[in-house]
């Protein structure tokens, strides 16, 4: 088998130094000398072509010049940080060679630059002429856990242990989660028989522990973390795991005492500090989650993904003028800039700086998940403000930006308006949007909803009607509909039809089994408008409920009942318009 020479950069180096230098320091020709060498070559030009023998290429090692060159040029691409460029002279340089210090380098490169199928490429090629190397196996079977093979990875990962490498098995317990049982438990029998040959590797213990513990064998799972404290004692990674185990059984207490006392007996290790104050977030234990994410900022106070969960945890808590100054912070250091942005300017807009508030949903970048939300409270609040011209330019920007949301940007422009009472401009608004987009069905809603406000029935019920044409089962539809029949019309017959066909589609809604009580009672159906009308207001006591609710209460005598109804929705909403118009048709005051 040909043997192969590891490269360096300083022979490289020192080579091509070599010949540089041997060019440079020869003794220099005469001028005179130039001169008759240059005529003689010219004088017997076919002669000397003739009798000359082509030049051997050179040899350095194993390496030609030009193979030397790349390789140099690829290091101080490097070093220059022309990373991709290096990446791929390394590719091509190792992949001809075959030499492992060749291989082992563009590996490096191909890392760096993410490349991950030139790393596999290289790491076979590698293989193919050192079949023992432990690192092209590591790569090979790295790259096979990131692909989702698993059971392909296995064999390289078990062959790096052979070749006296480690291994930490549990990348893959890591990525299984949403596997099917029958792929979990081919990896835990082939992990199995790894583990006994060799029990010493901790990793198994613990991956084959969290296999267990996917696949709902929790015993198993437990009694793999005992093997593991009985051969190595107790680890933050044995208590990390456990935790997780009971947390996965909903048992979130027992977690949480386990990694309080994780934390007490290991106070310096991160990661399970961290685990702590998120569970201590999950169970809703905010102060005591604040003081384990200090200690996590008094240790490392540059960390700002942790300073990121603080600021948060801040905000929840009202502590606004911490949770501020910390958002500034992540701003500051360009980490989660963009949801730093949109809270910031939510405490500014509680606060009333308005125009710092505006500037900082305005920065919040469009790719973003916060940008949508953003959008709609910067419309809401330019419109609060009554700055109509603003918020129409933004809802311009919105549309520019994203085109595809056009339709979306004028509805909240809309809504806006609507909720402002600038119920003109909102027609105007939604009248223009449905020229260009007639079918959609948010902006036919939104105008419907306009129509009923301005007590015009007709348009009211065209834009529902035409809603239904496009959507004939949209459930929302049929029951708005259905109750603007009822409230506004003496068509209950049709209106009961339309609910009843709602309530078919979502049975378990409020407001439509409110709709439905509320027609039945229209129709004379006492008892069951009672029943669908309690179940309603028990589901969500809502004040329109409970107007209905009273109503048909007194007309069934009940009125201790009724009025007992009535007063928990004004207690809710002294000023709802649905309780007081009830206590009107029934000519009764309310006792102080």
């Amino acid at each position: 088998m040909m043997k192969y020479r590891n490269f360096t950069l300083s022979i490289a180096c020192l080579v091509l130094w070599q010949c540089t230098s041997t060019a440079t320091d020869a003794p220099q020709e005469t001028a005179s000398e130039a001169s008759d060498s240059a005529s003689v070559v010219v004088a017997d030009d076919q002669t000397a072509a003739e009798t000359t023998p082509p030049e051997p290429e050179e040899n350095y090692g194993n390496f030609t010049r030009d193979e030397l060159e790349t390789a140099l040029l690829g290091e101080i691409g490097g070093m220059r940080g022309y990373m991709p460029q290096a990446a791929e002279s390394y590719y091509h340089l190792g992949m001809e060679t075959g030499d492992p210090g060749i291989l082992g380098r563009a590996l490096e490169f191909a890392s760096a630059v993410g490349n991950a199928r030139a790393m596999q490429e290289i790491a076979n090629r590698w293989l193919e002429v050192e079949p023992n190397a432990r690192n092209p196996h590591l790569v090979i079977g790295y790259q096979y856990i990131e692909q989702g093979q698993f059971i392909r990875a296995i064999p390289h990962l078990e062959q790096v242990l052979e070749l006296g490498g480690d291994i930490d098995f549990a990348l893959i317990s890591a990525r299984t989660f949403n596997l099917e049982d029958r792929q979990r438990n081919i990896i835990i029998e082939r992990l199995t028989a790894i583990q006994s040959r060799y029990p010493e590797q901790t990793s198994l213990y613990l991956a084959l522990a969290q296999l267990h513990d996917q696949s709902g064998k929790t015993e198993s799972a437990q009694a793999q973390l005992d093997q593991a404290r009985e051969r190595f004692g107790d680890s933050p990674r044995i208590l990390l795991v456990e935790a997780q185990i009971l947390q996965n059984s909903d048992r979130n207490e027992e977690a949480e005492s386990l990694l309080a006392l994780g934390v007490e007996r290991y106070p310096r290790h991160r990661l399970l500090r961290y685990s702590f104050a998120q569970l201590l977030v999950e169970n809703s234990k905010l102060e005591a989650a604040a003081e384990q994410f200090d200690a996590l900022m008094a240790a490392r106070p540059g960390d700002v993904e942790t300073l990121y969960s603080l600021a948060l945890i801040n905000l929840e808590l009202e502590r606004l003028t911490v949770a501020e100054s910390q958002f500034r912070e992540l701003i500051q250091a360009r980490h989660r800039s963009d949801e730093a942005h949109y809270y910031l300017a939510s405490i500014l807009q509680d606060r009333g700086a308005t125009d710092e508030a505006l500037r900082h949903f305005g920065q919040i970048n469009r790719q973003s998940n916060a940008w949508l939300s953003a959008q709609r409270q910067r419309l809401q609040l330019l419109v609060d403000e009554q700055r109509y011209q603003e918020a129409s330019d933004t809802a311009g920007e919105i549309a520019e930006a994203r085109p595809e949301l056009a339709p979306v940007a004028a509805n909240l422009q809309a809504q806006a308006l609507i909720s402002a009472q600038e119920y003109e401009r909102a027609a105007v608004v939604l009248d223009q949007a449905l020229a260009v987009a007639p079918e959609n069905i948010d902006l036919l809603f939104t105008r419907a909803r306009l129509n009923e406000t301005l007590d015009d029935f007709p348009a009211t019920e065209a834009d529902l009607r035409a809603i239904l044409s496009i959507q004939p089962d949209n459930a929302q539809a049929l029951n708005h509909l259905g109750y603007s029949l009822t409230v506004r019309t003496d068509r209950y017959e049709e209106a009961l039809a339309l609910i009843e066909q709602a309530i078919t589609l979502m049975p378990d809604d409020p407001a439509i089994i409110d709709s439905l009580g509320w027609i039945q009672f229209k129709l004379g159906y006492l008892q069951d408008a009672l029943v669908n009308l309690q179940r309603a207001y028990d589901a969500f006591p809502d004040p329109e409920v409970a107007a209905h609710l009273g109503e048909v209460l007194w007309s069934l005598g009940r009125q201790g009942e009724a009025m007992m109804i009535w007063q928990e929705g004004l207690d809710k909403d002294p000023d709802s318009e649905f309780i007081h118009d009830a206590l009107e048709r029934q000519e009764i005051e309310l006792p102080l």
